[in-house]
């Protein structure tokens, strides 16, 4: 069945998959324990810490092993509240993932500003100038691509603004990192990863410090991750991580130039399949991947239901705010209307999905379309 939801989840490479399961046989130990099998377990621990740092970027000591971006997320927005001045702020975009946004109200109750989006999804940042100007401002937060819309979001141009300013920035990489090179990312001070998003498997993720924040800490409750995240580490699902993220780092250099063309032909042809429909963030620069587009008519539940009928596997959006009341969020925040944001429907692909998978999708939507007109 085509697999059009890679923003979501991404099936398990088969790197990752066999990095795991070798772990899994052979040094299933704990990285903390004194014997020497342990050890192994703790060395692998550590090669895949350097590894790690070798694809993103910066040194292997400020890398952190998480459970996910969301613990990672939060991690961040709970750091700088208890490290802020009284009454200091945080500034997020309108467009965060829930992990962010839900993270920086619970630790900044009333005090966080929200960077306005224009209506092609990216972020504007002239409001953040003047908030800086004013002070009092513990951390920015900006994502590096947006998960619903795959719009890429003017992360360097804030980083260097709150750099100016001497506050922190926090990048959530999770939708970047495996689809695009991680270019300068490893620059900011905290920058946030999810093994799942690029063919890794669930349960793990990363957060990268500052070399020069000593006080930070995630979980607590042991000394595991050199004193700043207890618990013990999830080493089957750590080297399975950045296996993934080698052989798609890889990939990335050989054929993101297919890829976005496989994606540009699909938006091309989608008007003659789904006259009416609208490409969302499309004057913009987008992920290669992902095309969100609003429905001509019916909503979007029943757009997925007439695909997976078809074979068809797409999204109304983020999976994380699936269930929750009203439109998302992220097309409020472009000043989509709430009736056409219930038309939205996002389709994401990966490294593997093929032309014909590409065209067989805009053939299903011709055909659920008149399956859905008759019904209505």
């Amino acid at each position: 069945m085509p697999y059009f939801d890679y923003n979501a989840t991404t099936p398990p490479s088969p790197a990752a998959l066999a990095a795991e399961r070798e772990i899994s046989e052979q040094a299933w130990h704990n990285p903390s324990s004194p014997y020497r099998a342990a050890a192994r377990a703790h060395a692998l621990l550590e090669d895949a810490r350097e590894r790690l740092a070798a694809l993103v970027g910066g040194a292997a000591k400020d890398y952190v092993f998480t459970s996910g971006a969301t613990e990672a997320n939060n991690a961040v927005l709970a750091h700088a509240a208890s490290i802020a001045e009284a009454g200091a702020r945080v500034v997020v975009s309108a467009v965060e993932h829930p992990s962010v946004l839900e993270a920086a109200q619970a630790c900044f109750a009333g005090r966080v500003i929200l960077l306005p989006s224009d209506a092609r999804g990216v972020t504007q940042l002239e409001m953040l100038e003047d908030t800086l100007r004013e002070g009092n401002v513990a951390l920015v937060s900006l994502m590096a691509a947006n998960n619903e819309t795959g719009v890429l979001q003017p992360w360097r141009e804030a980083r260097a603004m709150a750099r100016a300013h001497g506050v922190l920035f926090h990048c959530d990489a999770a939708q970047w990192l495996g689809k695009l090179l991680p270019d300068t990312l490893a620059a900011g001070d905290f920058l946030t990863g999810c093994a799942h998003k690029f063919g890794g498997t669930k349960g793990v993720g990363f957060l990268k410090v500052p070399a020069s924040d000593r006080v930070f800490r995630g979980l607590r409750g042991g000394e595991q991750e050199h004193g700043r995240r207890a618990g013990t580490e999830n080493l089957a699902g750590i080297c399975a991580m950045v296996a993934a993220l080698e052989i798609v780092s890889q990939r990335l250099a050989r054929e993101q130039a297919s890829w976005m063309r496989a994606r540009e032909r699909f938006e091309k042809a989608l008007p003659a399949a789904l006259p009416g429909g609208e490409i969302l963030g499309s004057s913009t620069e987008r992920l290669w991947n992902t095309v969100m587009f609003l429905a001509p008519r019916h909503e979007n539940t029943r757009w997925v239901a007439a695909l997976d009928k078809r074979g068809f596997q797409v999204s109304t959006g983020s999976a994380c705010a699936t269930g929750s009341d009203g439109p998302s969020h992220v097309l409020a925040a472009m000043g989509v209307k709430p009736e056409a944001a219930r038309r939205a429907v996002r389709v994401s692909a990966g490294w593997d999905t093929t032309m014909a998978e590409w065209d067989g999708l805009l053939a299903a939507l011709a055909e659920a379309q008149v399956a859905l007109d008759g019904t209505a």
